[in-house]
């Protein structure tokens, strides 16, 4: 394994290793984070990544682009990719070096000794057209129209259900 470094125009300079095979990990990447995406993007299977405080576990409760099978990118330095779907060509880069979890199918394949949540709640609204809201924290995430939508929200972004 060998460190190599990429400069961006901002100055900042950031340092990665690279495996082997040629994929090149964040250089704070936990070796097993860096085992369990590279078994993934061997196998193919999806995954969910949780992103967060590497520090304190805290989950950022991203919603969007955390659930596809481990690519990788072209070019001479190499990093990881979440792929949507089989029929995507490409995807965006992982956060490797901000991850607390990762789940497959039900399977839990790891998670920050510290993993937390905020407080997750289903309220009333008051926006026309939607009875229940998600706050996070207290702090209102987004509203639905049922509480049935809401529930299902509150457990996809807890983990709990692949799919909204």
């Amino acid at each position: 394994m060998k460190i190599i470094e990429e400069k961006l125009e901002s100055g900042k300079v950031i340092r990665f290793r690279m495996l082997d095979n040629g994929t090149c990990y964040h250089e704070k990447t936990p070796d097993n984070i860096v085992g369990i995406l590279e078994r993934a993007r061997i196998s193919g299977d999806r995954i969910r990544v949780f992103y967060g405080d590497t520090i304190t576990g805290r989950c950022w409760m991203d919603e969007f682009d955390t659930i596809g099978r481990v690519g990788r990118s072209t070019g001479d330095i190499k990093i990881p990719l979440l792929i949507k779907n089989r029929r995507s060509l490409a995807g965006g880069a992982l956060l490797d070096d901000c991850i607390v979890k990762i789940v497959s199918g039900y399977s839990t394949l790891y998670q920050h000794h510290n993993f937390n949540l905020p407080d997750i709640s289903v309220v009333q609204s008051h926006v026309p057209g939607y009875m229940y809201g998600v706050d996070f924290d207290y702090s209102r995430q987004v509203n639905f129209p049922t509480k049935a939508q809401a529930e299902r929200y509150v457990s996809f972004m807890k983990g709990d259900r692949l799919c909204k």
